[in-house]
């Protein structure tokens, strides 16, 4: 496989990923919260057992496997339920976009860790991204920090979601990176979180509406699991294949690739604000990583023209 083949299989992931928000608010609204995230998350996990298989806990430490399996399983809880419990099909989007702030809370957390040596610029990122989720809170009108309010308080459970929901990712990336050892026990933690959702189904759960689900419906449940679990196979092959610095480029452009394919899969129109705002959180995002790893981007772009490293 050649490496600009690997590196197209690698953003396809991107693209698959940037597809969930609008799939499982497509899904929910049919069948609920509850079943939508359920169902998205078994038929996942046989996918990735497929795939992937259940690795060799051995080769992982118990305190990283542990805390790791509790940040990844609370995380996708809060995510997808952010997504699932939105109201509309707009604010779904926009609570998305919340999500997206994990990119410039992880070099924040990497900085924390001292993984990272401290920059300014993070900070400039971070609150450039920030107020990208605050000018889309203004609505389609002039900005008003009173409007900002009442949107959030319309439904400040799936916004908080999405908040704790970036901070655990974040989190769970510099964990992963500092004691994974350079293994990916990803099946392992889609198996958990499947575990914990038919626990809760079976204790408290409804599968009435089930009984109501369209063949449609079905056909967007089955997408929505593939990409969520195919995304972490081709994803995989397009960092260890491809071009991972391309790939980690356009990953920072997931907020835009997401809104635009939600905007089209739940039929929605998004404000001019909007869009501001969601340019600003990718822009935010890219300060970040640049800011953190501008001398090897410095050094790739010399070599690329001259032919050597700096």
């Amino acid at each position: 496989m050649s490496r600009n083949l690997a590196t197209l299989i690698g953003f396809s992931a991107i693209l698959q990923w940037s597809s969930i928000v609008g799939l499982l608010k497509k899904v929910s609204f049919d069948i609920g919260a509850d079943l939508a995230v359920t169902f998205m998350y078994s038929i996942s996990a046989l996918i990735l057992l497929v795939l992937f298989k259940i690795p060799d806990l051995k080769l992982l430490s118990r305190g990283y496997l542990i805390f790791a399996t509790l940040l990844f399983v609370v995380y996708e809880l809060c995510f997808s339920y952010a997504i699932a419990l939105a109201q509309t099909a707009q604010q779904a989007i926009e609570v998305s976009l919340v999500n997206y702030l994990w990119p410039s809370m992880t070099i924040l957390f990497l900085i924390l860790f001292k993984e990272l040596k401290f920059n300014i610029l993070v900070l400039c990122g971070l609150g450039i991204s920030m107020s990208g989720i605050v000018l889309i809170q203004s609505g389609s009108g002039s900005f008003e920090w009173g409007t900002v309010l009442q949107n959030l308080q319309a439904n400040p459970v799936s916004y908080m979601l999405a908040f704790v929901g970036a901070a655990l990712w974040s989190l769970y990336c510099v964990i992963t990176k500092k004691y994974s050892n350079g293994h990916n026990p990803i099946t392992l933690f889609f198996l958990a979180i499947t575990a914990v959702l038919w626990l809760k189904m079976l204790l408290i759960g409804d599968l009435t509406p089930l009984a109501n689900m369209s063949f449609s419906t079905l056909g967007y449940l089955l997408i929505l699991s593939t990409v969520t679990g195919l995304g972490y196979a081709v994803w995989n092959i397009g960092i260890i294949q491809g071009n991972i610095t391309v790939l980690v480029a356009l990953s920072y452009f997931s907020p835009i690739f997401s809104s635009v394919i939600s905007m089209f899969i739940l039929q929605t129109a998004l404000t001019v604000n909007f869009w501001h705002g969601a340019v600003l959180v990718t822009a935010g995002s890219l300060l970040c990583w640049i800011s953190t790893n501008w001398q090897l981007l410095k050094n790739k772009f010399f070599y690329m023209f001259n032919g050597k490293v700096l």
